[in-house]
């Protein structure tokens, strides 16, 4: 029989009254990966959408706009019953309704809608810079006037390298859209370069809401339901009415298969830069996003035949010397403590 006093007691540092506590995980590092997985996930989405781009069909680009959103809509709505089976918060309050309503309309009529527009009047290589540095200047203004995500001297210096990028990019519009189609003129080219620009606008405004509503905090899947759920109602009932059922039933099988994959894409890359807007400044996560500008236009010269014109090439150069030039963030009130919920 063993006793206490044969016991040999511990050891210094051995045992000790605080709880075990794991190590955290660098919210700025967790951040940025998750803005690089959007980049990817968003540039496979976006070569399946100029896969099906048709020039010039508005119709066409509300209905694939609405295809691509349904992906993220039943993603968003499984997260939401998973929280409600379990009687956690899932819908948005009342309060943020009619806001993530008004936001939803921008980002897929000014955004998803516009940006697909784009895509079939000026092509890949042109689109997705042009449309990224409207998105980073709208991202850093409204950053700061909404959120008070201040803009540094090299923010605004690298704003203005973009502004110039973007007239690099304008100057090779009219080569990229007669790549598209043969019968381009030079209003073709101007629509080109305002969807492409406007996208960005409310792609950049959107970002801001997103982190603004998951300061409140709002879980991911309440933030993002009405967003895409607009594209799937709003959009979807509008290009049935447009294009029809016949028109639809024509739709081919290739066609059916790259709405699909960019859906699935672009719900991955959704949920992924929410998860990075939730961690990290909208600056921060709009440069790690901004590699689709070379990704983008790499893709459109070899896979799509887009011409690689000297505004195209110098263009996204200057877009990536711009979006580099933003720096690093401060890690000081960058980042959110609360866990984040799906």
């Amino acid at each position: 029989m063993t006793r206490l006093s044969d016991v040999e007691p511990p050891a210094a540092g051995e045992m000790s009254s605080d709880p075990v506590t794991k190590p955290r995980l660098d919210p700025v590092l967790v951040g940025t990966l998750f803005g690089v997985l959007a980049s990817i996930t968003y540039t496979v989405a976006n070569m399946a959408l100029r896969h099906v781009a048709r020039p010039g069909d508005v119709d066409w680009a509300i209905w694939v706009s609405a295809i691509k959103a349904v992906p993220a809509a039943m993603a968003a709505w499984v997260l939401i019953a998973y929280r409600a089976s379990r009687g956690l918060p899932a819908l948005p309050p009342r309060r943020f309704v009619l806001p993530l309503l008004l936001a939803g309309l921008v980002m897929q009529l000014g955004g998803n809608m516009m940006f697909q527009l784009a895509l079939g009047l000026g092509g890949l290589a042109l689109t997705v810079p042009l449309m990224f540095a409207a998105l980073i200047i709208t991202g850093a203004w409204m950053g700061q006037l909404v959120l008070g995500e201040g803009i540094s001297y090299r923010s605004g210096t690298a704003m203005a390298v973009l502004i110039a990028a973007i007239v690099l990019l304008s100057t090779g519009a009219d080569d990229a859209a007669k790549s598209m189609t043969a019968s381009a003129s030079s209003w073709t080219v101007v629509g080109a370069v305002l969807a492409a620009f406007v996208a960005g606008c409310s792609f950049g405004a959107n970002g801001v809401v997103i982190r603004r509503m998951l300061s409140h905090d709002l879980s991911l899947s309440a933030t993002l339901v009405l967003l895409s759920s607009v594209g799937v109602v709003g959009l979807g009932a509008v290009g049935l009415w447009r294009l029809g059922p016949e028109r639809i039933a024509q739709t081919t099988m290739v066609e059916w298969q790259g709405m699909l994959l960019a859906g699935v894409m672009n719900a991955a890359a959704f949920f992924s830069v929410s998860a990075a807007f939730k961690r990290i400044p909208v600056v921060r996560v709009n440069l790690v996003n901004a590699s689709q500008a070379a990704l983008a236009a790499v893709g459109g010269v070899l896979f799509f035949e887009e011409r690689a014109t000297f505004g195209i090439i110098a263009g996204t150069l200057l877009t990536v010397v711009g979006l580099t030039l933003m720096g690093r963030p401060e890690r000081t009130g960058a980042t959110s403590e609360k866990k984040e919920q799906p």
